[in-house]
């Protein structure tokens, strides 16, 4: 079955280790503090070193939803996840880190699968354009603000 999809996509350049980069972007605890629509993450199980099935709790307006994710972990250069169910909608993210001496760039697109024609693409424009609030260059913002001050004070230490 062809999957149909809508992305977005935009990439930073953080002045940072890429381990250090990748420690705090694959955090479930500071998620949230980058990614303002998602209001916490749980792990459900520890499939193996690299994967887990995880439940993202997503903000849309004043709502909450849960949806269960499958997260695949590769320190230090890969992290995503793909939404677990869903027949006609899934939801993605993926960051791929490159070091870059001692600046680490980041990739990030997220975006919308589905199997229906134009499905994704109508959904993926409401939500990412309407309705999440910030984008993936606002998401990659917070995330570089969030590692170059967790830079700054271990460095005051």
């Amino acid at each position: 079955m062809k999957m149909r999809r809508y992305q977005v996509y935009d990439e930073i350049e953080i002045v940072a280790p890429i381990e250090q980069v990748y420690a705090i972007a694959a955090d479930p605890e500071s998620v949230p503090s980058y990614v303002p629509e998602i209001a916490r993450i749980e792990l459900v199980n520890r499939l193996n070193e690299r994967s887990a099935l995880v439940r993202s709790y997503v903000r849309v307006g004043r709502l909450t939803f849960a949806y269960l994710y499958r997260y695949s972990y590769r320190p230090p250069t890969h992290y995503s996840g793909v939404q677990e169910s869903g027949r006609f909608l899934r939801g993605y993210f993926s960051l791929v880190f490159r070091s870059r001496g001692d600046r680490t760039l980041v990739s990030h697109a997220e975006g919308i699968l589905s199997p229906v024609p134009f499905l994704a693409t109508v959904i993926g424009f409401i939500y990412f354009r309407l309705l999440a609030g910030v984008g993936a260059k606002e998401e990659l913002g917070r995330l570089k603000s969030l590692v170059e001050r967790s830079l700054a004070q271990q460095q005051e230490v």
